[in-house]
């Protein structure tokens, strides 16, 4: 199981990948639910907001976002789970300003 500490690395190392992918506008990390826990082996994930989650059917192999990302970790290598949440559209919506 992947401590918070190596799901922090995780991220900042996939960061710039994982911001490649298709519909993808942010990142972070998330706690996961007891259910969630028990499936992915894992207190915390990756969390990856996209824009619009779309079924993995209608996306190429390269655009899908892993289940999992190997980071080293004392001698061995460590799986840390992603969690591909829905977010919508991101702008930036400031006072007085036409959005963009």
């Amino acid at each position: 199981m992947p401590s918070k500490q190596q799901c922090k690395r995780a991220l900042d190392f996939y960061e710039e990948t994982l911001g490649q992918y298709k519909n993808v506008v942010g990142m972070g990390l998330v706690h996961l639910d007891a259910e969630a826990q028990a499936s992915r082996g894992s207190k915390e994930a990756i969390a990856v907001y996209v824009s619009q989650k779309l079924p993995e059917v209608e996306l190429a192999p390269e655009e899908i976002i892993p289940r999992y990302l190997e980071i080293k970790g004392r001698g061995k290598m460590v799986r840390v789970p992603t969690k591909v949440i829905e977010q919508g559209e991101v702008t930036l919506d400031l006072p007085g300003k036409k959005p963009l």
